[in-house]
């Protein structure tokens, strides 16, 4: 069983030290296996993200890049597509519309590829913008009524896969939920300006804009309030998930991965609730939990606290081996190592990268766990030090000239070794109203692509 959640920072959830309580029963679920502490996405957009954790390769190797609106070729094998053929049932229940299944014409590509049931029905559209979606309730319920199915049908071996929406914006968590974490916006704390566009650099995105009396919808906190009730909404129909899963006599033998596609900016750097923008750490770094079936140890991790814990640097391209090696069967194909056994080896790097349409600015980074180097195509790399500096809030490449030379060759070592054949996607088909909207929200850049999911 794989969940992963859309927009999900890992530094907001009690199992990674938040001190509010957003996510109990993720928490619980952390007690029965294992926290990676460092682990990574592959981009900071939904796409992107997933087709690399579907594929254990980098997104610009399988046709997911550049941009948002690309998808996987049916060339490209994906997780679904193994397991199925090796007899496995394969179900998704997808909430997000940048994912739903593509058109007929388009033939069985992209992150719908090897999954004989795809549930992307869509039950609402954003507050903000016409973007379909589906809220965690109604994903739940989807998921556990697909899994009653199969046991109708005879059950038998199976990879599901849950993508939760919540908490991505706009933040609008049901009020007797938001009503727990709303606290008073200080009021020395400075108003933001209200952007008429989808970008978060120095404004709030305009999808992002929260009713309410004057000013208020402008602090900051506001929305910080509203993303936290927003992770806890999204907990608790979670654990009526995992509740329902538990009830089965084959969950003790089962292979629970969560995680999410990227995270989230809250104002680092200036950039306001969004993403897609950079490869920041808030956007890049994502909650990794994994609870193994029974005789199943995983690495070598620390207790802390009653939870195992791996301060390792693994990522998004670790999920195909972890699977296919957990089921016993060849996991020859992708770039991660599988997280059991032995620990992940520690001289590893893993690469992130910002690609949006070609006629923009990208950005791409590396980390080896300790450092984190990030550059573009226009001005000096950045260097940041997470041991002392976890949110990447002070560049430190002037003082350890050294470290950034080591990165930038390990990281163009890395690629060479890893390198097979690269995929070129395909565009994504928006309806026409849709695509009107996105465009007059600038959300779609006029004969270019999309970001920000």
């Amino acid at each position: 069983v794989l969940i992963t959640c859309d927009t999900l920072r890992a530094d907001r959830l009690g199992v990674y030290g938040y001190e509010r309580p957003t996510s109990p029963r993720l928490d619980r679920l952390a007690g029965e296996g294992v926290v990676f502490d460092a682990a990574y996405a592959s981009a900071p957009w939904t796409r992107p993200a997933l087709s690399s954790l579907m594929t254990g390769r980098y997104p610009e190797e399988v046709g997911a890049a550049p941009g948002n609106l690309r998808r996987m070729p049916a060339a490209v094998e994906t997780l679904a597509e193994r397991l199925r053929a090796h007899g496995l049932a394969t179900a998704a229940v997808v909430s997000n519309g940048l994912i739903r299944r593509p058109p007929p014409g388009a033939g069985d590509v992209d992150l719908a590829q090897g999954f004989e049931t795809y549930d992307d029905t869509m039950t609402a559209r954003e507050a903000n913008r016409e973007m379909p979606e589906r809220g965690a309730l109604e994903t739940t319920e989807a998921a556990l009524a697909w899994l009653e199915r199969h046991e109708a049908a005879g059950g038998g071996p199976f990879f599901l896969w849950v993508h939760y929406q919540d908490p991505h914006g706009p933040y609008t968590p049901p009020p007797t939920v938001a009503g727990r974490f709303d606290r008073s916006p200080p009021e020395d704390e400075p108003p933001l300006t209200v952007g008429r566009t989808m970008r978060g650099g120095g404004q709030i995105p305009f999808y992002q804009l929260l009713p309410g009396p004057s000013g208020i919808e402008r602090r900051p906190g506001v929305y910080r309030d509203r993303y936290d009730a927003e992770i806890a909404f999204f907990d608790a129909q979670l654990g009526r998930l995992l509740d329902g899963l538990a009830q089965r006599p084959w969950w003790p033998d089962a292979l629970v991965v969560f995680s999410a596609d990227h995270g989230e900016s809250l104002g680092e750097r200036d950039y306001w609730f969004c993403h897609g923008e950079h490869v920041g750490a808030e956007a890049v770094r994502v909650p990794l939990v994994v609870r193994y079936p029974r005789g199943v140890e995983g690495p070598p991790a620390r207790e802390v606290a009653g939870v195992r814990r791996v301060e390792a640097l693994v990522g998004h391209v670790d999920l195909w081996p972890t699977v296919l090696e957990t089921l016993g069967l060849p996991s020859r194909g992708s770039r991660g190592v599988a997280l059991l056994g032995p620990a992940p080896p520690p001289a590893r790097v893993l690469s992130q990268s910002f690609l949006p349409h070609e006629s923009e600015r990208g950005e791409w980074g590396v980390t080896d766990g300790r450092w984190r180097l990030v550059w573009g195509p226009e001005g000096p790399a950045r260097l940041y030090d997470h041991a002392a500096d976890p949110l990447e809030l002070t560049d430190v490449a002037a003082a350890h000239a050294d470290v950034v030379a080591a990165l930038r060759a390990r990281h163009e070592g890395a690629l060479r070794a890893g390198a097979g054949v690269v995929h070129t996607g395909s565009a994504v088909e928006l309806d026409p109203a849709t695509l009107e909207a996105l465009r007059e929200l600038g959300y779609v850049e006029v004969g270019g692509e999309g970001d920000g999911e």
